[in-house]
């Protein structure tokens, strides 16, 4: 299932395939609001400079993913917004659900662009004519293979200065700040630990040795017409320094420091075939192309994708096989470049 975050970062990175003259393109960027003399934020931003590396371009890119339509008053405090930030050049809305008549003529007035991401299912040379001859997106792309990495059967240890002797703790100990309040990111042990292991798995997933060991067995997952293999065990550990965390256990009414985790265990990969979901953006007024797209969620909930981007002319395709959008970056996106 796409996420909000997602479905703006895929926007992105249409942008970056629709405008290849680009010199920076940023998802969560900060603009100028002249009547606040602030920053606000917007989802999407792209610069063109021009041979005299003068600004040609400053184009902003709103992205909503709500259930109905757009109406009159969310169009119009997009433009409102829009028209407080005299930096931009070029103004734009994306919508997963469309817009209402009202929004769409409030739109054209204020010289706002509004796009629409649509399900795709036509052939693909019927709206992307340098692509001609091509099925449908899903003949073009049936599956798309996720590999995700686990720890297995494992131990954790945590390394505390000033503790001597060993200790052990339950799923629910307490986490604390340096001033002895609760953490506001990890509250207990559980999360703590639980993160950790995501991001271990995060780290040694692109190690070449871990890598070899997929590479080893993609053969057999596409002989064997099946669509989920898990692999061989194998025995690894990893320690992890954790003092940017700043996360601190009691331990004898006294509050230490957590310096670092040693997870000793079993690694596993687990293969998975995935249909992507398909979407073409067009634009709302004309119906002209902005892009096309195939998109796939590894299905770990971590923030892992696919994409693949049709641009409007020619036939180089983006392809990203594996998009990680960072912890920080899951609720809220701000300042991530793509280019």
């Amino acid at each position: 299932m796409l996420t909000p975050m997602m479905v703006q970062y895929l926007v992105g990175l249409c942008c970056l395939r629709h405008d290849p003259d680009a010199i920076d393109i940023t998802v969560g960027s900060m603009v100028y609001d002249a009547t606040i003399k602030k920053e606000r934020d917007v989802d999407v931003t792209v610069t063109i400079k021009n041979a005299n590396e003068t600004i040609e371009a400053f184009k902003t890119v709103e992205v909503k993913t709500n259930k109905r339509p757009l109406d009159v008053i969310q169009v119009e405090q997009i433009c409102q917004k829009f028209a407080d930030m005299p930096e931009i050049t070029h103004k734009s809305i994306f919508s997963r659900s469309g817009y209402t008549e009202s929004a769409l003529n409030k739109a054209k007035a204020h010289s706002v662009d509004l796009f629409n991401m649509l399900p795709w299912n036509e052939p693909i040379g019927n709206d992307f004519f340098d692509l001609k001859g091509i099925g449908t997106p899903a003949e073009f792309l049936r599956t798309f293979k996720t590999g995700l990495l686990y720890w297995v059967d494992y131990n954790v240890w945590v390394g505390v200065r000033e503790v001597i002797e060993p200790f052990t703790w339950q799923n629910n100990k307490l986490l604390f700040t340096s001033s002895g309040k609760k953490h506001g990111k990890f509250s207990d042990m559980k999360k703590f630990i639980d993160t950790i292991l995501f991001q271990s798995a995060n780290i040694l997933y692109l190690q070449k040795p871990v890598q070899e060991i997929l590479q080893k067995y993609q053969d057999d997952f596409f002989s064997q017409n099946t669509d989920y293999l898990e692999l061989p065990l194998w025995p690894h550990s990893h320690t992890i320094d954790v003092n940017k965390e700043k996360v601190f256990i009691k331990i004898n009414e006294k509050l230490l420091r957590i310096d670092n985790v040693t997870i000793t265990g079993k690694l596993q990969w687990i293969i998975r075939k995935v249909p992507p979901e398909f979407f073409i953006f067009k634009n709302a007024f004309d119906q002209k192309i902005f892009a096309g797209a195939a998109i796939a969620d590894y299905g770990a909930n971590n923030g892992r994708m696919f994409a693949m981007i049709f641009p409007e002319r020619g036939r180089t395709l983006g392809i990203h096989p594996s998009i990680i959008i960072p912890e920080k970056h899951r609720n809220i996106i701000r300042n991530l470049k793509l280019i």
